[in-house]
């Protein structure tokens, strides 16, 4: 299996075909939904009921796993635990 192939985000495999970095990926996403969400916010402290296709909850949790999604889509995947060097954990 070739890296692309677990890019399912049309944008991000444009941006890598164009030579963009992860990174690059990465930054786009997070402000993209950063933005959105302050635009959300900011328009429903006027008009609660604006922008109802971004779903009830505007807040920076709903924004973090919008976040994660999107990386996830990009082909970014959590690392193991080994590279995190994390202390071991009980019971298993």
């Amino acid at each position: 299996m070739s890296d692309m192939e677990l890019v399912d985000c049309a944008v991000a495999q444009s941006m890598y075909e164009e030579g963009r970095s992860g990174i690059d990926v990465a930054e786009m996403w997070i402000s993209s939904v950063v933005a959105a969400l302050i635009e959300v916010q900011n328009a429903r402290a006027v008009n609660p009921a604006a922008h109802p296709q971004f779903g009830p909850e505007a807040t920076p949790h709903v924004a973090a796993r919008r976040i994660i999604a999107r990386l996830l889509d990009a082909g970014w995947r959590p690392p193991d635990g080994e590279c995190l060097d994390l202390p071991e954990v009980p019971g298993e």
